[in-house]
């Protein structure tokens, strides 16, 4: 479903403002969430194949301010694919790997015979299949609050890539966090603040630069280098310095 679609705004609008546990309620009497809670690494994009708006305006920032027209990109995790479509039109060539066997599937259909996105597959989400420094840049959006081991991740990200590492996760938020201090999203492991996640990041010895993605689900969204009261996406771009 197209983000320009009005009935993708009002999707939105509808997940936006009804409480989750009515949401999963109203999930469960359709058939579209099992009564008994799944495990997490049951999850599959294509349960709920939306482009997320906030998504887009990250790969089309990161694209703009970062990219260069000569570098090939890996992209790990890339759900529906669309990012790898943002960032192919300057890019001279993006891969993508997946832990979803359906969205894997799914990608090969919709990326056969793609000029710039050579090659997407499945991967068991621990080492990635790639030799030290084989992309210029690896990419890796609103995943690693999916992962048990993220500092692992985080590792394998930086050290398949040559010069740069772009991820994104959620800030975490009081109205999107339960009274126990999980995330509300079932299948978020964890959600940061801006000073967690930047512990996290300095203490693997890695330097970068702090941007965050500002306003409502839907946007209209503003860029800032500093955390704000509406930040919706912490979006660090960790600079790669082997020795």
């Amino acid at each position: 479903m197209s983000i320009h679609s009005p009935r993708y705004h009002f999707r939105r609008f509808v997940l936006a403002v009804t409480p989750p546990i009515l949401l999963s309620a109203v999930r469960r009497a359709r058939g579209l969430e099992p009564a008994k809670t799944p495990h997490y690494t049951e999850y599959t994009t294509l349960d709920d194949p939306l482009e997320m708006a906030n998504q887009v305006e990250s790969y089309l920032f990161f694209r703009d301010n970062y990219i260069q027209p000569s570098d090939h990109i890996l992209e790990v995790g890339f759900g529906l694919g669309y990012g790898m479509n943002i960032m192919a039109a300057k890019a001279i060539s993006v891969i993508g790997v997946e832990v979803d066997a359906p969205a894997v599937a799914r990608a090969k259909r919709v990326f056969d015979g793609h000029p710039r996105v050579t090659s997407v597959s499945l991967y068991d989400g621990k080492r990635l299949p790639f030799e030290d420094q084989s992309f210029d840049v690896v990419t890796c959006l609103e995943v690693i609050e999916h992962v048990e081991d993220y500092e692992a991740l985080l590792r394998e990200l930086y050290r398949v890539s040559r010069r740069l590492v772009f991820i994104t996760t959620p800030n975490r938020l009081p109205e999107h966090t339960l009274p126990n201090g999980k995330p509300m999203n079932y299948w978020h492991l964890r959600e940061w603040s801006h000073p967690e996640l930047d512990k996290i990041i300095t203490g693997l010895g890695y330097r970068c630069d702090w941007n965050f993605l500002n306003g409502p689900l839907r946007g209209p969204f503003e860029w800032s280098k500093d955390v704000k009261s509406n930040t919706q996406s912490m979006c660090p771009v960790i600079h790669v310095e082997h020795r």
